[in-house]
């Protein structure tokens, strides 16, 4: 087991004050359910929660509750909310985030969301637990008034891979980045470049590949190219939907002769179509990613690092320091990108255009 799994722990397992049971007396529940309420648990009709925290203000539980802190049981617990924190990009966050956060004492609860529903749901819940000591959002846009929320939470709130005008955040340019891969392979002498990412328009609202699509379009543009609309496809982020994609590009008759690809994963999809086609890489096709996530090293991926660790690291520095001084201002931090060039990537050479 991995550092970061074995300090997430479940809300449910966090000490609870003794008057927890005069709470449970007075609302009529049971220890069980007032637990749920205060850690902000979903699983909770708004009733029940309504005659918990009604409860909680008559016994004055909030009023004279312990922090974790300084109950000096466990130090400080910090949750964190991420989409699908076993893709690669979110687990090495992970990393940095409880290697920073552990030598402080600080407890981590890991809130996984797989839905735009299920985020909504913990983004209106955390910030009103009474258990917390501060959160960390990864990735997740805010909408509506959930920064709002966040701003008026009961404890500080940092956003990584996110922003939110009067919040901390740390975060890259993405557009930067975008241009960054294109620029590469023009200064190779690739002219018909195709781009694969996930629609601008999706159900969690990330926009990390719409704004890589900005930098394409851009670089594209600076060099008097054309982008055909052939030569941009959205899927799914995963290998096995930008697997089709590129074998759809790579079947024109005027094929690419390189592809942008948003992310690491999507860029291995490409790698497996040109595989399957018997087309050589970077002979024929060169291929770019994005992220630099373990298994492009492995694969000889050529790719654009954005510093994933280090942004979980600066993430939790950010957060420790609103904790140990509440009064100070909001901190904005933008990380450097990085070319890495490896084997996937290739001066390009003329073909004749099938017909």
């Amino acid at each position: 087991m991995t550092p970061w799994m074995e300090a997430a722990i479940t809300i449910s397992k966090v000490p609870t004050a003794p008057t927890m049971a005069d709470v449970a007396k007075h609302a009529g529940v049971g220890i069980g359910t007032v637990s749920r309420v205060l850690s902000g648990s979903v699983h909770v009709s708004d009733a029940t929660r309504d005659k918990v925290r009604q409860s909680v203000e008559v016994m004055g539980y909030q009023r004279t509750r312990k922090s974790a802190a300084e109950r000096g049981k466990g130090g400080k617990l910090v949750a964190v909310l991420v989409p699908f924190f076993d893709e690669q990009s979110a687990f090495q966050r992970l990393r940095g985030i409880v290697s920073r956060l552990a030598p402080h004492g600080c407890s981590v609860v890991l809130h996984n969301v797989e839905s735009p529903s299920q985020a909504r749901a913990k983004l209106l819940e955390l910030p009103r637990s009474l258990v917390l000591d501060g959160l960390i959002v990864v990735t997740l846009p805010l909408v509506d008034d959930e920064g709002d929320r966040l701003i008026g939470g009961r404890f500080p709130t940092v956003l990584i891979d996110a922003s939110y005008p009067g919040l901390s955040s740390v975060g890259i340019d993405d557009h930067a980045g975008g241009a960054l891969s294109t620029k590469h392979l023009i200064s190779l002498g690739h002219r018909r470049i195709a781009f694969v990412s996930e629609p601008p328009r999706n159900a969690f609202g990330f926009v990390a590949g719409a704004r890589r699509e900005e930098g394409f379009r851009a670089a594209m543009a600076e060099a008097g190219l054309k982008v055909p609309a052939a030569l941009v496809r959205y899927g799914a982020y995963l290998h096995s939907a930008a697997r089709q994609m590129a074998t759809e590009l790579l079947s024109l008759p005027d094929r690419p002769t390189a592809i942008v690809a948003a992310s690491d994963v999507q860029a291995v999809g490409c790698l497996e179509a040109a595989s399957r086609l018997g087309i050589n890489v970077p002979e024929e096709l060169s291929v770019i990613g994005y992220d630099d996530i373990d298994l492009a090293a492995l694969m000889g991926l050529s790719t654009v690092r954005q510093p994933l660790v280090y942004s979980g690291e600066r993430g939790a520095d950010l957060l420790l320091e609103a904790l140990s001084m509440p009064s100070q201002q909001p901190h904005t931090e933008r990380l450097e990108l990085e070319l890495v060039v490896r084997s996937t990537t290739t001066t390009a050479v003329k073909r004749k255009v099938r017909r």
